[in-house]
């Protein structure tokens, strides 16, 4: 095939194909990503051939762009809101919550066109963000979750997230909050409002979102055996059964008498004037920001610690507590936990209290 005659950016070519005397004219109507993601988009043309000479087939090309999609005009706002909604019935709240939080880092491109918006823009918002690699990395699956849900769209004609930097180094795992911290955190129980929540975390072994989405509901007592049932994330994590260790009973107990709330561990809301006003569901962020880090801050609990590592300290706790490994395992509602590689969650709650009443 001849080499194509092109004229002004995206009005079309004519050339002529190899062994052939006429003309055709082209157009590039939109573009469809590849197989391999790691490969540029293809274009998809549209043509028309059979032309003596080239400026009739130069001239088709309008009539052919005229078929050309126009392309709408949407916000990057618009296209998460329009993303949200097909993808969030597909993965659990956590995991949307999560998506959510690495978007708003982008708040300074929520209003701009996603047509307009380049690789560099996306960058310098994520070099702006201050938070942990996690995050970063976080921030490019979300924006390639959006171009690819856009470029389907052809609200965009390319996806230009591949090559977004995350930072320098590995991702640093969640430190666990050690034995001195934990017994720091407990002496903190009456003087810091929220010691209590991150003690009881601490011997729960939730993930801080379905800690925060525990009811008193979800507390039941049979035959003497005490546990809450929730749990999300994963097939293993859902409904799973935790047993309530001695050590934060209490704790349980106190939180099923304040009155004003469904949830275990509420956000308690005040006016401006510092004054308690009720009580609403706690988020994820408020509490790693505004309650987790200032309080270990305050108690001289090492920087860079997060509300995630309880779920590790809950981890070792359960290295060394009695039971079979399959128990544990659906304790902590991992399908993946070190304890097994097997896929099995046990509902046998003798079991279960036995490895509850060796945490220690």
């Amino acid at each position: 095939m001849g080499k194509p005659k092109s004229r002004g950016n995206g009005q079309g070519t004519a050339y002529k194909r190899k062994g052939q005397t006429t003309w055709t004219a082209e157009v590039v109507v939109g573009w469809r990503l590849p197989k391999d993601d790691a490969k540029p988009p293809i274009p998809i043309k549209k043509t028309r051939g059979g032309f003596v000479y080239k400026k009739d087939a130069l001239k088709y090309c309008d009539e052919l762009l005229k078929d050309k999609p126009t392309k709408k005009k949407i916000s990057l706002q618009g296209v998460y809101e329009e993303w949200e909604e097909k993808y969030a019935p597909r993965i659990v709240k956590s995991t949307m919550a999560g998506y959510k939080s690495a978007y708003m880092h982008f708040s300074n491109l929520h209003q701009s066109m996603i047509d307009t918006i380049t690789a560099q823009d996306l960058q310098d918002c994520m070099d702006a963000c201050t938070a942990g690699k996690r995050t970063h990395q976080q921030m490019k699956v979300v924006a390639g979750l959006l171009w690819g849900y856009a470029f389907d769209c052809k609200y965009v004609d390319r996806k230009i997230t591949d090559n977004l930097y995350t930072g320098k180094g590995k991702s640093t795992p969640w430190e666990p909050i050690d034995d001195q911290e934990v017994e720091i955190i407990r002496q903190a129980i009456g003087k810091e409002q929220y010691a209590d929540y991150v003690y009881a975390l601490c011997y729960l072994g939730f993930r801080p979102g379905e800690f925060l989405a525990l009811k008193k509901s979800d507390l039941h007592t049979e035959n003497g055996i005490t546990y809450l049932q929730g749990g999300s994330k994963t097939e293993a994590g859902i409904g799973r059964k935790v047993p309530v260790p001695q050590a934060i009973i209490g704790i349980i107990r106190n939180r099923l008498n304040v009155v004003g709330t469904d949830y275990l561990f509420p956000h308690y809301t005040t006016n401006r004037k510092g004054e308690f006003t009720g009580y609403k569901k706690m988020r994820d962020q408020y509490c790693r920001e505004s309650v987790f880090k200032p309080m270990m801050a305050r108690l001289g609990i090492a920087e860079g610690k997060v509300p995630y590592g309880a779920r590790h300290t809950y981890s070792d706790k359960l290295k060394d507590a009695v039971g079979d490994d399959k128990t544990k395992a659906a304790i902590f509602g991992h399908t993946d936990y070190e304890f097994t590689k097997k896929r099995y969650q046990s509902t046998n709650l003798e079991e279960i209290k036995a490895v509850g009443d060796s945490i220690k």
